[in-house]
């Protein structure tokens, strides 16, 4: 996608037209998922690794309502990290609290989830979001924005297939993933307008491009590193 010559509204139809498009959103990993027949083993080696990257997701926020200049985007980011807080209701409806009621559901003990090593890629994940929110606030803006907000709604109701598909579990053990399919689609739309804000010179819609691409490739990275992990069939089909 070439970024010159464009209105901003039109930019960011297209990279949300890029983002659907992005192997990270369609990945065979997610497919492999939602087919379902999970044993216990590959649920928890999923489960500790995301909930690593849905513990950071907030600091991300945190540090592009502190770097960026536009007090408008600070506002709305602001509204965004109260909804993830799940502010002003009880701590134990947090995002990661309702992630560690999905953990406990498929057997995990209170604080097995952090004796778990995080794999390489889960932690380049993290270190990758993280050295961004340091270097540039519009590429942040791109991750957390098409890169997660955008991408999320796509990349979750495969997970929460493939794990009815395995498990039977109280519909409140799955509340995490139910509430982002829906609670992200308002976030992208609120975050949609934070772009249309700066996408006005290519120099900015360079740079959030590049953050959004630069997150979903770390996402794709991610899901193939599981898909190595859980299934070892899916790996050899793709290498093969």
């Amino acid at each position: 996608m070439t970024t010159t010559q464009i209105a901003p509204a039109a930019f960011v139809q297209s990279l949300r037209d890029e983002v659907m498009r992005h192997p990270a959103v369609t990945h065979p990993f997610l497919q492999r998922f939602a087919q379902g027949g999970l044993a216990p083993w590959q649920l928890w080696g999923y489960a500790s690794q995301h909930y690593r990257l849905v513990c950071f997701f907030t600091a991300y926020l945190e540090a592009l309502t502190k770097r960026t200049p536009d007090q408008e985007i600070r506002r709305l980011v602001q509204e965004i990290l109260e909804e993830e807080y799940m502010r002003p209701q009880q701590f134990e409806r947090s995002h990661p609290a309702l992630y560690r009621r999905f953990m406990r559901a498929v057997g995990f003990r209170d604080g097995e989830w952090d004796q778990v090593p995080a794999l390489p890629a889960t932690r380049a994940f993290i270190a990758m979001h993280l050295d961004m929110t340091w270097r540039s606030w519009l590429e942040t803006l791109g991750a957390v924005g098409p890169g997660h907000e955008w991408a999320i709604p796509r990349m979750f109701p495969p997970l929460v297939l493939g794990i009815a598909r395995s498990v039977a579990l109280d519909p409140s053990a799955l509340e995490y993933f139910r509430l982002h399919i829906d609670l992200d689609v308002a976030h992208g739309q609120v975050l949609e307008r934070c772009l249309i804000r700066w996408a006005t010179s290519e120099e900015h819609r360079n740079e959030i491009r590049q953050g959004a691409l630069r997150s979903l490739e770390a996402r794709a990275t991610f899901w193939s590193t599981l898909a190595e992990q859980l299934f070892p069939d899916l790996s050899s089909e793709q290498t093969g």
